[in-house]
């Protein structure tokens, strides 16, 4: 067994890195619902900024006070710094860089805290802080907004302010941490009450996506995650009647999915696809098209009947408008290079294979990947966890199936004696 020292002090650790996770969480969900930051200065951004700020100098005292520090690998800070320089080129050659300076130094000030934060503990304690951080932050923000959901509408963030799909998107990656830990360490009555919390929340909000995300990462969580622990094989097998009767029998799945809408309205709505071929549209003769406009585009101007502005709520869309065809590719490269390397991990694999493959499927829907939101936050943390390059110099973190706090002692072979 591990001595109880070990123990205690890789709970502090843990402790004291989701302190910090949480912070950086709260300070950049969003606060105001709706509302684009297009430049200027308020009291939410300047607290969202302290907050920030906060958040990063308690990472780094961190950092300072940690016994042992891993080395960082250069690969995901190298292509992060190219798709951000390049929007800020094209926020300058677009004539409007001074929003896009501000968002720039946002992600800046995040990646460093995500940095300090990798330096300071081990690769597990750092995914599962991170995914804790925003399971707290999604059931206060589903506490305080219970009136929307209660009303019959769809459930909302309250404190801080959220809208439906948002708050889905929060509780989504929680609910694929929660499911690795099951299926390692077996039912316990913590582990699925937060399940079920969480999939009720998502549930709550009416988000399709995120629901068919949470539903794909549990279902890899299961495939991901090797043996499976002797009670949750048995609840597996035995909830399969039910779960088929529940898709066979029942229109539970279908009235989500349609929220109240026809066929007919579902497959005519082209807000997105709108938005879609209005930046694809960009000739290609012009700067915009290679190098964007820069990270202040959330919008796109259209030619339709009710409106003449569209909100990009794609990220791959997003990078085109914000950092041209340059930033695609090198988002591309991103995106593929920690793909593989999670399939290639075995000791984080149960848990990144899964947040990826939720990651590549919300990116073509909803924004975040690059801007200082949570998603940024759980994807940068993953890649830089799983370069090659990053190297955390502990006994602690040694390669392990799955953990969700404290790491699993390391077993030693006593050398073989011979009998005189």
């Amino acid at each position: 067994m591990a001595p109880t020292g070990a123990v205690n002090s890789s709970r502090k650790v843990w402790a004291a890195v989701f302190a910090v996770l949480t912070l950086t969480v709260v300070s950049v969900v969003p606060w105001r619902i709706g509302d684009l930051y297009d430049g200027g200065i308020d009291p939410v951004v300047i607290a969202k900024a302290l907050l920030g700020g906060l958040s990063f100098g308690a990472g780094f005292l961190l950092m300072v006070r940690s016994p042992t520090r891993s080395s960082i690998g250069i690969r995901s800070l190298g292509l992060l710094a190219g798709i951000v320089l390049v929007s800020l080129d094209g926020a300058f050659a677009a004539g409007g860089p001074l929003a896009a300076v501000v968002l720039t130094v946002r992600i800046a000030l995040v990646a460093a805290t995500i940095v300090v934060v990798v330096r300071s503990a081990p690769p597990m304690t750092v995914l599962t802080a991170l995914l804790a951080a925003m399971a707290v932050v999604t059931i206060v923000a589903a506490v305080t907004g219970l009136q929307s959901g209660l009303a019959g509408g769809r459930l909302a963030g309250g404190t801080p302010q959220m809208a439906p799909n948002v708050l889905a998107g929060l509780a989504a990656p929680p609910v694929i941490g929660l499911a690795a830990h099951i299926v390692h360490k077996g039912l316990r009555p913590w582990n699925v009450g937060l399940l079920v919390i969480h999939v009720a929340i998502v549930f709550a909000t009416g988000s399709r996506t995120a629901l068919i995300v949470v539903v794909v990462g549990i279902a890899l969580a299961f495939l991901c995650g090797g043996r499976l622990a002797a009670s949750t094989a048995i609840v597996t097998i035995a909830a399969i009647p039910f779960a088929y009767g529940l898709v066979a029998f029942t229109d539970t799945i279908s009235t989500v999915l349609a929220r109240g809408q026809t066929v007919e309205q579902i497959s005519t709505l082209s807000s997105r696809t709108v938005a879609w071929e209005a930046v694809l549209s960009t000739p290609w003769d012009s700067w915009a098209k290679w190098i964007g406009v820069g990270l202040a585009a959330k919008t796109v101007e259209v030619q339709q009947r009710w409106r003449d502005v569209q909100v990009l709520d794609s990220s791959w869309v997003s990078v085109i408008a914000q950092a041209g065809i340059i930033g695609t590719v090198l988002l591309l490269i991103w995106m593929v290079w920690t793909t593989v390397e999670a399939v290639r991990t075995p000791s984080l694999s149960a848990l990144a294979v899964p947040l990826m493959v939720i990651l590549i499927v919300r990116s073509f829907t909803e924004n975040g990947v690059i801007e200082s939101s949570t998603t940024f936050m759980l994807f940068l943390s993953i890649s830089l966890l799983l370069e090659p390059g990053t190297r955390f110099p502990s006994p602690l973190s040694h390669p392990v199936r799955y953990q969700m706090v404290e790491p699993l002692p390391v077993m030693k072979r006593e050398p073989a004696t011979t009998a005189s």
